[in-house]
């Protein structure tokens, strides 16, 4: 082997040096390169006598200056470990530590035994028998105040209830402001957690649905009311409602079932389910009406007399469709435009999941979807119907697209109020687009002391056109002071101006609005009647209808209001008038109601009375007719109730008695139809003849028959049976307004099954 040159020696790294060296493979260094390094040492030596003979801190510094520390960063984590550097314990101002596991008192010299490593015990002896609790731990602290168990559970029940009754969060009465508000107004008392109330919840909930099951049970007949909404979150809800009248002829109404419904609403689906929540309450022998909407789907889900009663089309719907369909509010677009707006409404209610359980449904009933026909969908409209939402208060409300209005219609009048619709609706919607415009409104309206701002009308929500027009009308002199600023108004777009100039309405347009808001009160009105739910309006509605039929036959000065009431007969016909077994049990109400028995004409009352003796003469013959004992029985218990009970049950449907008499008198039906009492000579033989012959004036519905049911037994249990049914889906519309509170944006998590709680035991809950 050759040596190594000397260049690859040079090359090596300098910790060779400190090897053992191989003289027959490594050069040794040169006498200068030994010098060198020596002088390096040397220097080395100097600088490493220099910093020891420094403090301590230094030497530290320098030894550290070789590391990936930097100089700040070594500051830092100097100051950082400074900072972790443990403090004296405020206990050796007390107490002296003898031993690993022992303290001494310096206070009293007493020896405190403690774990080691830990000083609680002598902190307790401190804070307990020298008054110093700054040392004491939290667990040694006196317990904060305390009231009894049974105050706490009466308190939780309460809370409770006003969680569900004012649908408020879980966690409501764990806030830190009300944390403290408790802690003054009731020391010792937190409120309940929100675990703590969904546990409560869903205990009350079968506690609550098993004593309504027992309610029920003492219930000889019951309506229902049903119908399907949709909740922000695009999850569809079906409500089933109960009415009834107690022995003490109170009308009762409280939610059957609340519960959200998967799949296609298609009617097997629905009729399924509605059976099923019968069922579970024991009443499918009891149903004796169901009142609904006019959708096809509920129809027919609702059609078999036998499970589910007779049915009754909701008549504040039909109000609602007599007016959209009569005056063209809403016009249908071209044929292209049609088909494109149902294939989004099939999109939305049909393109699901044929599963209409919801996770708190039982699962048995899923395999009979394939087995029942599917009379038809929710998708497909009667050629009556007009229920789709609109998805937006404002998309409705759009002029960029042409109407046709209704070119088939000889009246020009239709059109001019198509024409009036959408300027109206165009106003309104951009002034509520635009934060410039609707800030100027609200000061001009401010200075015309006007609190209430413009709304836009909708196709579902009941006389929302009525309240548009009348709100525009008193909005008259802001808006002409608007026009008026108008173009010198900052902040307002050019395609603002031209849409507010393009819909300004000239005294004509001003004129029709007026006639359409005179007309329409008449329907707000009768809307507002039929929407009671303290008083029987089945029989309301006999009275209603003839009153709306007299009102819109009845010739004013007026040439608009003519021409819009002509308008309205037809479609008033067609949505309003009922006939067949709807109609007959109609009159039966309108007889048994002595608001309106001396309303009826004499050949509705003959029908009423025949068809009244032919039912119970069939109930004889079938020994299922009451007994007269039964009868007693039932009054008797009703005579001890009744005088708690009469002052505000008389009080509540006095206001109904009101307000059916003023209405008659708007309509132009003659006073003296209603307030003309004959007293007739009283005779026993037959209930019918007695019911005609007492004086009925002085008397509202329940008060009536509290007095004279016992007297007249066979037309009281009629009473109780017809009287109970609605005469609208209120009850059911009602309670959609109340979920979608319920499920507000802040309860936007809340699951089916705590609304299906939270709805459900909202009108079962003694408040």
């Amino acid at each position: 082997m050759g040596k190594v040159p000397l260049s690859t020696s040079k090359n090596l790294p300098n910790t060779q040096s400190k090897r053992k060296s191989d003289a027959s493979i490594i050069k040794q260094p040169s006498s200068s390169s030994i010098q060198r390094r020596g002088n390096a040492n040397s220097s080395k030596a100097c600088r490493v006598a220099a910093t020891a003979s420094g403090n301590k801190e230094n030497a530290t510094n320098n030894s550290k200056s070789s590391s990936d520390i930097s100089d700040d960063e070594s500051m830092e984590a100097e100051s950082i470990t400074h900072t972790k550097s443990r403090q004296k314990s405020a206990v050796h101002e007390y107490a002296s530590k003898i031993s690993p596991n022992e303290y001494q008192c310096k206070l009293c010299s007493k020896i405190v035994r403690c774990t080691v490593d830990t000083n609680s015990n002598i902190r307790r002896h401190l804070a307990l028998s020298h008054g110093k609790m700054q040392l004491a731990c939290k667990s040694h602290r006196s317990p904060r105040a305390t009231i009894p168990s049974d105050k706490k559970n009466l308190l939780d029940e309460a809370a409770i209830n006003c969680i569900i009754t004012d649908a408020r969060c879980w966690n409501d009465f764990k806030r830190p402001g009300m944390i403290k508000f408790l802690s003054v107004a009731v020391p010792g008392y937190s409120g309940p957690s929100s675990r703590s109330v969904q546990r409560q919840l869903k205990k009350l909930y079968f506690k609550k649905q098993c004593d309504f099951k027992n309610e029920l049970t003492e219930v000889e007949n019951v309506s229902i009311t049903t119908d399907l909404w949709r909740s922000n979150r695009c999850h569809h809800y079906l409500c089933i409602t109960a009415h009834w009248l107690n022995s003490n002829y109170q009308l009762k109404a409280k939610i059957l079932s609340f519960r959200k419904f998967n799949g296609r609403h298609l009617s097997a689906r629905i009729r399924r389910h509605i059976k099923r929540i019968l069922t579970s309450f024991n009443l499918t022998n009891k149903i004796i009406a169901s009142t609904t909407d006019n959708g096809s789907n509920v129809k027919a889900a609702t059609s078999q007399t036998s499970l589910f009663g007779i049915r009754f089309h909701c008549m504040a719907h039909a109000l609602n469709l007599t007016i959209h369909k009569g005056l063209s509010l809403w016009p249908k677009k071209s044929s292209t435009l049609k088909k494109t707006n149902n294939s989004v409404n099939d999109d939305t209610e049909l393109n699901e999941s044929d599963n209409d359980i919801s996770d708190d449904d039982t699962p048995n009933d899923q395999s009979e979807a394939s087995n029942e026909p599917d009379y038809n969908s929710d998708g497909e409209e009667d050629e009556d119907e007009d229920e789709q939402f609109d998805q937006d208060d404002d998309s409705s409300s759009s002029t960029d697209n042409e109407e046709d209005g209704n070119e088939s219609s000889p009246l020009s009048i239709m059109n001019d109020i198509t024409a009036v619709m959408d300027k109206c609706r165009t106003i309104v919607v951009t002034i509520r687009k635009s934060s410039i415009l609707h800030e100027f409104i609200g000061i001009l309206a401010a200075d015309s002391s006007i609190k209430a701002d413009l709304i836009i009308d909708m196709r579902v929500r009941w006389n929302s056109s009525y309240k548009m027009l009348q709100r525009l009308l008193l909005y008259q002199s802001v808006l002409e002071n608007l026009y008026e600023q108008l173009n010198s108004l900052a902040g307002v777009t050019d395609q603002q101006r031209r849409k507010l100039l393009n819909s300004k309405l000239n005294g004509n347009d001003w004129n029709l609005i007026q006639a359409l808001r005179r007309v329409l009160e008449r329907f707000d009105e009768a809307t507002r009647v039929l929407s009671g739910q303290n008083y029987p309006t089945l029989s309301l509605s006999y009275a209603i209808t003839f009153s709306l039929l007299h009102y819109l036959r009845n010739r004013s000065d007026d040439q608009l209001d003519n021409e819009i009431k002509e308008l309205l007969l037809d479609s008033y016909s067609k949505y309003m008038i009922r006939d067949g077994k709807e109609m007959a049990v109609i009159r039966v109400s309108a007889l048994l109601d002595p608001l309106t028995h001396d309303l009826l004409t004499r050949e509705d009352k003959n029908a009423a009375e025949a068809f009244i003796t032919k039912e119970i003469n069939d109930k004889r013959r079938s020994k299922n007719i009451l007994s007269s004992d039964t009868f007693t029985t039932a009054s008797s218990i009703s005579t001890d109730t009744t005088e708690n009970s009469a002052t505000s049950s008389s009080s509540k449907s006095s206001k109904g008695m009101s307000i059916i008499t003023n209405f008659l008198s708007k309509c132009g039906v003659e006073s003296t139809n209603i307030s003309i009492r004959s007293k007739k000579s009283l005779t026993i033989t037959q209930e019918l003849a007695k019911l005609s012959s007492i004086p009925k004036d002085e008397y509202e519905f329940g008060s009536f028959w509290r007095e004279h049911g016992d007297s007249l037994p066979k037309l009281a249990s009629c009473a109780r049976k017809y009287l109970s049914i609605s005469s609208s889906s209120v009850a059911s519309e009602s309670a959609f307004s109340t979920s979608n509170y319920v499920l507000r944006k802040n309860r936007l998590a809340l699951s089916s099954k705590n609304v299906k709680y939270t709805m459900f035991l909202k009108d079962k809950l003694d408040i």
